[in-house]
């Protein structure tokens, strides 16, 4: 297993990112994950991965189907293992001031790079 650099909670926010970009490509009625986006006080990583209601397999076989977005959900399945955090602490109920910003600096530096790919699927 490759050894993995960044913080738990920086990968937790590139997990998060990489998985609304998916639910976007799946259901193009979900918000748009933007650069904008910012999590405050006593956000959970694990409540909002949940919160995504990640039942998409249906809606991404349709979008296949329909040629939606296939090299973004190619270059969205290529990211996933390396921003899923090896430590099951990094997706903890709560996160202190450090660690939140760990987890937004992880959010945005993924939407980054997904928009360097796929730029027409990221404004």
């Amino acid at each position: 297993m490759p050894e993995q650099k960044e913080s738990g909670q920086r990968l937790a926010g590139r997990l998060y990112a990489t998985l609304r970009v998916l639910k976007f490509i799946a259901d193009p009625r979900s918000p748009k994950p933007t650069l904008q986006d910012e999590f405050k006080d006593k956000d959970s990583p694990r409540q909002r991965i949940q919160a995504l209601k990640l039942d998409l397999f249906e809606d991404l076989v349709t979008a296949v189907q329909k040629g939606r977005h296939a090299e973004a959900m190619a270059e969205v399945f290529r990211a996933m293992p390396a921003v899923v955090p090896l430590k099951q602490g990094a997706l903890k109920d709560n996160l202190g001031q450090p660690e939140l910003a760990e987890f937004n600096a992880g959010y945005r530096a993924q939407l980054t790079t997904l928009k360097e790919t796929v730029p027409e699927l990221l404004d």
